[in-house]
């Protein structure tokens, strides 16, 4: 059973708005009805409750890990007539900087979603009734904190207590040997070539029976994919600023979601589009109805991988970021047109791919440029090649075929880490390997400018060998790199 009033805190304040920093002790508390008793797991460790006098707030001290990260708080209060059970995930942080900056990221991928879907969509909205470049934050939180939330977690904790049809299934001969315990003899059938084993009578070999989901029950998967999504967007919207009331009640929605989401076991990958799903029940139409109704409030929004980056990898959101950011300069020159995107889906979402162009621009004159994400300059490869035996993966680059001239790239690398400012000296060498290290099929260097991209607030700096260090920080103007990346494809393409 979950209710609605059970809510972790952390030093006063919800778990599910509260950053910690890495070794930090921190409170956990939570009130708890008299007569009853309460349990708190955090990271799968029960951790020891302490009471003050008169006081029906249960607490308990916990030390946060030295590694960054996501980690699940799992709280159970038992009665003698009903139990409770509460999920929540806390963020632990590297430092206060970081998680300052982890949550500016955050934030402004947020914001930049609809103008990034706008200006591919080439001026047309693809989803909702949001203005270009805005996103309609108070159709999506009156949505979450409403009654149609409220009637679609009815449905849900009616539908996850129905039993997932499941079927048992012969898997592997295993030895025996293998199992931490021994299995149920119910659940396994002897191998044909299974020996006795000595001084017992049970067998060397079996062939276990496993359940597997029945292909046919597509209900829980849709749910699946339904809460991950809407778990995703309220995170987001915890990060904009909301009156005390609406954010508690998110806190509360977002922790019944998840502790719903946490019973539900698919046999398929949660992101899966399962457009051959049809409801057949009263409870399936009202999660067909939101998924719908949640849709046109959302408009657009960031897939789920994109989504799940842990605090720990702050320097792969900064990468995420740096790419969407030189993804909008490029739409937004003039005399350039999208031919070919890979950025937005069919649903709406926002991808960043490694396996396919971004977006392919041409020109009235017939040039084109393909923006790629982490693309692999193998020896082998072409047209562009590594030029030694390493394989280079910068982080952001522009293949340009120019019309009169012969390919070449433009190429971005996102530098997280920083000293006082400034970039490290082995951050610029790594630069000039690409430089020197990425070239064509008859050994040319084919990098024609390089921009390291860190987090800073200075002015950008270039040097006569091709690099420059351009400081990006989200949350302020990027006028810089519109500037620099637009002087740079003009001097390619007038070198031509």
């Amino acid at each position: 059973m979950v209710v609605d009033d059970v809510v972790l805190f952390i030093d006063g304040q919800p778990a599910a708005s509260t950053v910690v920093i890495e070794r930090k002790v921190v409170e956990w508390s939570c009130a708890v009805p008299v007569n009853a008793t309460a349990q708190l797991v955090v990271d799968g460790v029960l951790l020891e409750p302490f009471l003050r006098p008169g006081e029906a707030i249960w607490r308990w001290r916990w030390q946060a890990p030295a590694v960054a990260g996501e980690y699940e708080a799992h709280i159970t209060i038992q009665s003698s007539t009903e139990r409770t059970e509460w999920r929540e995930v806390v963020r632990v942080v590297p430092s206060l900087l970081d998680a300052q900056r982890y949550t500016r990221l955050l934030a402004d991928l947020a914001q930049l979603i609809p103008t990034l879907v706008h200006a591919l969509r080439s001026g047309r909205q693809p989803a909702g009734d949001v203005a270009p470049g805005r996103s309609d934050v108070a159709a999506l939180l009156a949505l979450l904190t409403g009654s149609a939330t409220a009637r679609l977690i009815a449905a849900l904790e009616r539908l996850t207590r129905r039993q997932a049809n499941r079927r048992l299934l012969l898997d592997r001969p295993r030895e025996l040997g293998e199992w931490r315990e021994r299995p149920d003899p119910s659940r396994w059938r002897i191998t044909p070539d299974a020996m006795p084993l000595s001084e017992t009578r049970w067998p060397d070999r079996i062939q276990p029976l496993v359940p597997r989901h029945d292909p046919s029950e597509r209900c829980l998967q849709v749910v699946a994919a339904l809460l991950d999504q809407v778990i995703g967007a309220a995170q987001w919207l915890l990060l904009a600023e909301l009156p005390a009331d609406k954010r508690m009640s998110l806190i509360t929605v977002v922790g019944r979601l998840r502790a719903i989401r946490s019973r539900i076991v698919v046999s398929a990958p949660a992101s899966m589009s399962p457009t051959s799903w049809q409801p057949r029940t009263r409870d399936e139409r009202i999660v067909q109805a939101y998924r719908r109704l949640f849709r046109r409030r959302l408009g657009v929004g960031w897939a789920s991988d994109l989504l799940s980056i842990p605090v720990r990898e702050v320097a792969r959101l900064y990468e995420v970021w740096c790419t969407a950011q030189v993804a909008l300069s490029l739409i937004q020159f003039p005399g350039w047109h999208i031919v070919e995107q890979s950025l937005v889906s069919e649903d709406f979402h926002l991808h960043i791919e490694h396996q396919y162009p971004l977006l392919v621009l041409v020109n009235a004159d017939g040039a084109m440029v393909k923006l790629r994400y982490q693309p692999r300059y193998a020896p082998d490869s072409q047209p562009f090649c590594s030029l030694d035996d390493r394989v280079r993966i910068p982080d952001i680059a522009l293949e340009i075929t120019p019309t009169r001239a012969e390919p070449c790239l433009i190429l971005l690398d996102a530098k997280y880490r920083h000293e006082a400012g400034e970039l490290p000296a082995g951050a610029l060498d790594e630069g000039y390997s690409y430089l020197a290290g990425i070239g064509d099929w008859s050994g040319q260097r084919v990098v024609k400018a390089l921009a390291l991209l860190f987090p800073a607030d200075n002015v950008p700096k270039t040097y006569s060998s091709g690099l420059t260090v351009l400081p990006l920080l989200p949350g302020e103007s990027v006028v810089f790199l519109h500037t620099w990346l637009e002087a740079q494809l003009r001097g390619v393409l007038e070198d031509q």
